[in-house]
């Protein structure tokens, strides 16, 4: 009799696992985003730089979208799952001040424009409420030394509503958009503010 019922135990087991099997639900694909392809901007004949470095440390040099819980141990990065960048981000912004800057100016200046990036993220002040944080600095460098001729910080935030990970990824596009504004009309200035060249060729031909 036990033998019996062992015997149609085993064809029930196996119902059943295939059952289980049948309910595993396939992991969700990982979105990918980038920063898209931003319009070049038009800068004078020579005030473009010759190039740009852009350096970031070590904690944004990953694919990983960064963020903030600020009422949840708000000093903690966390990493979104299910959403990344297809590369570093300073390699996407990079790509896309190079872009904006340079694109469309093929008469360059002798000076480097050198881009240290503080901070990237997107910070949640609720759960419906979020925005997104670039920082960086900025550096007009002589052909041949590394002593700036001129140094400004810019600090630009925007909200991402409704409060996630792709609509952040919006906010970052525009932010990126606006960061070259801002260096564009920086280096306008910089011979207009101080009356001394600064972007002029015989300052950075030093």
């Amino acid at each position: 009799m036990q033998a019996y019922l062992k015997m149609l135990l085993i064809p029930l087991l196996g119902l059943l696992l295939a059952g289980c099997n049948g309910l595993v639900v396939a992991p969700k694909a990982v979105a990918l985003y980038d920063l898209g392809i931003v319009e070049s901007l038009a800068m004078p004949a020579g005030q473009a730089p010759s190039q740009i470095q852009l350096h970031a440390p070590s904690w944004l040099n990953s694919s990983a979208m960064q963020y903030r819980l600020e009422w949840d141990r708000p000093f903690q990065r966390r990493a979104f799952v299910e959403s990344r960048w297809v590369a570093n981000p300073s390699e996407l912004l990079a790509r896309s001040l190079d872009r904006a800057i340079l694109g469309s100016n093929p008469v360059a200046n002798d000076c480097r424009l050198r881009i240290d990036l503080d901070e990237f993220v997107q910070v949640f002040d609720s759960e419906s409420s979020a925005r997104v944080e670039i920082v960086a600095r900025a550096a007009w460098l002589p052909a041949r030394s590394d002593k700036a001729l001129a140094r400004k910080e810019f600090r630009l935030a925007q909200v991402s509503s409704p409060a996630t990970a792709e609509q952040g990824v919006a906010a970052y596009r525009s932010l990126s958009r606006q960061l070259s504004e801002a260096l564009v009309e920086w280096l306008g200035e910089l011979d207009r503010g101080s009356g001394q060249g600064l972007n002029g060729r015989t300052q950075c031909r030093a």
